[in-house]
């Protein structure tokens, strides 16, 4: 009996290379089959995606469903391709930025967001939307506390913070993991989620030299 695509869908990406396009997807989770394209980005793929990668360990170590793990990964790819679309001027900076260029840079998940518009990609959206609140209140860009901001935000929040400081930058040298995981514990409660960051602490010890290798 064919499919009748009246089960969940996740969202999928597909690199095309020829185009240097990314083109998002979505999938349907009962058969598999593409059902809608959401839009097509320029977009220069990374070899590595470390991001997903710990969203993927810290998803697992917190015993999220594989439905829900594989859209925690959606959303942490959905997340780095938003940063994309900030002006290179800005996110290649060496020096301080201005008032007004680190109101563009708070854009970015608003920008990553609005690049799913499917009503099953809301809560990847809302996700997406609060991975840079902080527990603190500190964040935005609603300030959310605690748990106000979803889970699967704060994941985002410790998968993109890691994978930031293990990069090279601009301002800044990249840290080794070890430097990495001890600011994620120095900022634990104020900047991260502290369960959060004590799933990523827990996975990488088994998983350290692969991180390693994937921030080289």
């Amino acid at each position: 009996m064919a499919c009748d695509h009246s089960a969940s869908h996740s969202g999928g990406a597909r690199y095309l290379r020829t185009a240097s396009q990314l083109q998002l997807v979505l999938v349907c989770d009962g058969c598999g089959a593409e059902c809608a394209q959401l839009g097509r980005l320029d977009y220069q793929l990374e070899p590595r995606r470390l991001v997903v990668q710990v969203a993927e360990l810290i998803a697992r170590e917190l015993e999220l469903s594989e439905a829900q793990t594989d859209r925690v990964r959606f959303a942490a790819l959905v997340c780095g391709v938003g940063r994309s679309q900030i002006p290179m001027s800005i996110m290649s900076k060496p020096g301080p930025l201005t008032t007004q260029e680190w109101a563009e840079v708070q854009r970015q998940p608003e920008v990553a967001a609005a690049l799913l518009s499917h009503v099953s990609m809301d809560d990847i959206r809302e996700w997406i939307l609060c991975h840079r609140e902080r527990p603190d209140g500190s964040g935005y860009p609603r300030g959310l506390t605690g748990e106000q901001i979803p889970l699967e935000a704060r994941i985002l929040a410790v998968a993109d913070a890691y994978t930031a400081m293990v990069s090279d930058r601009p301002y800044r040298a990249r840290r080794d993991h070890q430097a990495a995981c001890q600011e994620l514990i120095r900022c634990a409660g104020t900047q991260f989620d502290v369960e959060a960051v004590k799933a990523f602490l827990r996975a990488s010890l088994e998983r350290a030299q692969q991180l390693g290798r994937s921030a080289a």
